[in-house]
């Protein structure tokens, strides 16, 4: 049974993760980057050959010379650090976007510009790095163009790719501690509740891509935190009851200037069993070092919430967490099925990742996945015993379909 850990309204964000050191960092570095050839930069921005042709959704369609505007400013907003606030009151707007990149909560809608399909669901989608907002419109348009669904972007906004860096490698280990990591969870926190204890809501769905998937482990810790002792006792029985929920529209869509100060605790009502039960996240290139189940799966269940989680063999930054070579040694721990692909090279979440499943899975406007090689582009190398060898939830919404 989950332990309710004492309420700690300050610096750690309620969450209990396991002891990491720098050493502990180290050795996680030095086994990510033990491949051959060792094509660093191919990890991170795929081989130049496998760019073409280009997909509508590309990254590398933000360096378009026709729109010379936002290709010079996606390229000083990766080069140029920032910092994770607000711009001071009397600062020049002009240079908001330079210097001061908060985390901003954003919408998208549907691939037919509604954002009132699908209203028993919400869908987020918490960005990596090096990902400004022209970056964070595109991977969740491609993301609405795939799932058909308006999305609700938590835009961890890049500082820099150094800055990025970074956080990504210590927010790792110290992410409780990691200023940036913690802002980003602390705004991702609110909304995430909230849809969770929505009576209109049945399904949570969070798609996170690299430091996303640190950022929705912290979501997760801070979940855990106010974990009423009921419905801890809850995720523990074998079974969980059916509920019905009331069917409603979500609130028009506004702009939100999230919430800036701390977050304690005290100030949410605890979560039931089944408002966690509701949750589904999908981590591509998940670097998180913990990463785990409320309820685990048995025979009568599923687990709570559903995770699954998908790399690339050469992905740099997948080799820091769910494809780390010596993951029990180094202490990580990730849960959910994890799906490979072999032999693939690359780290962007469009070009990389959600292309090649369009490629394997989407058929003209056919709901759900082909179903003739079920998991393609990936391989299911770690299935959980208690779940079973299957296909990827996730392309159960392919289309607007559902599991």
């Amino acid at each position: 049974m989950p332990t309710q850990p004492a309420p700690q309204k300050d610096e750690d964000l309620w969450t209990d993760e396991a002891v990491h050191n720098f050493s502990s960092l180290l050795g996680i570095s030095l086994d990510a980057i033990k491949f051959w050839p060792p094509l660093y930069a191919s990890s991170i921005f795929g081989k130049p050959l496998s760019w073409l042709p280009l997909n509508h959704y590309s990254e590398y369609t933000l360096l378009n010379p026709w729109r010379p505007v936002r290709a010079v400013k996606t390229v000083l907003d990766v080069s140029i650090p920032s910092l994770a606030l607000d711009p001071p009151l009397f600062w020049p707007p002009f240079l908001d976007g330079f210097f001061f990149r908060p985390t901003l909560i954003l919408h998208r809608p549907d691939h037919n510009q509604d954002y009132t399909t699908f209203p028993e669901e919400d869908w987020f989608f918490i960005n990596g790095m090096m990902t400004n907002d022209s970056v964070a419109q595109l991977n969740a348009a491609y993301l609405s163009d795939l799932f058909h669904r308006p999305v609700t972007i938590i835009q961890n906004t890049t500082q820099g790719f150094v800055v990025d860096l970074t956080e990504c490698a210590f927010g790792k280990v110290w992410k409780s501690e990691w200023r940036d990591v913690k802002e980003a969870a602390a705004k991702a926190f609110p909304p995430i509740y909230d849809a969770l204890k929505s009576g209109d809501k049945k399904k949570v769905v969070v798609i996170a891509h690299s430091q996303g998937t640190i950022i929705i482990s912290v979501v997760l810790g801070m979940l855990k935190g106010i974990t009423s002792a009921a419905g801890a006792a809850a995720l523990a029985a074998p079974e969980l009851a059916e509920e019905a929920f009331a069917l409603g529209a979500p609130a028009a869509p506004e702009f939100i200037f999230p919430y800036e100060g701390i977050l304690d605790p005290d100030d949410f009502a605890p979560l039931s069993a089944a408002e966690l039960a509701k949750l589904e996240i999908y981590c591509f290139a998940n670097c998180a070092n913990s990463m785990t189940y409320f309820q685990k799966p048995s025979s009568t269940g599923k687990p709570i919430p559903w995770i699954e989680n998908f790399g690339n063999e050469y992905d740099l930054v997948a080799r820091l967490g769910m494809l780390a070579p010596k993951a029990q040694q180094r202490h990580i721990q990730i849960d959910g099925s994890i799906y490979l692909r072999p032999k693939a090279w690359g780290h962007l979440l469009n070009e990389h990742y959600l292309k090649q499943i369009d490629r394997a899975q989407r058929v003209r406007l056919k709901k759900g996945g082909q179903g003739k090689k079920p998991a393609a582009p990936y391989i299911q190398v770690y299935p959980d015993p208690r779940i079973g060898v299957q296909a990827p939830r996730l392309y159960s919404y392919i289309n607007g379909g559902s599991p």
